[in-house]
């Protein structure tokens, strides 16, 4: 069974490295770190560091959100 690293990056605005920490620690504590959320990469823990695929961590949308879109013609743009 292969093994996977799954990485979250996150953009933390400070002054210096200290500040952008506690900021984080902050919004973990709070539970809004989604506001800094970017991106998430997957790779297998084999390869080298750098390398790796972009990939979207939340959730499907539940079948009354669907068809609420459907029916009102909305549609989601891709981050990709």
């Amino acid at each position: 069974m292969a093994t996977f690293k799954i990485i979250r990056v996150y953009e933390v605005p400070g002054e210096d490295q200290v500040q952008a920490t506690n900021r984080m620690m902050e919004a973990l504590m709070l539970r809004v770190e989604r506001h800094y959320h970017v991106m998430d990469y997957v790779r297998l823990s084999d390869d080298p560091a750098g390398k790796g695929t972009k990939i979207s961590l939340e959730p499907p949308k539940g079948w009354l959100a669907a068809f609420m879109d459907q029916l009102l013609g909305r549609y989601e743009n891709s981050k990709a």
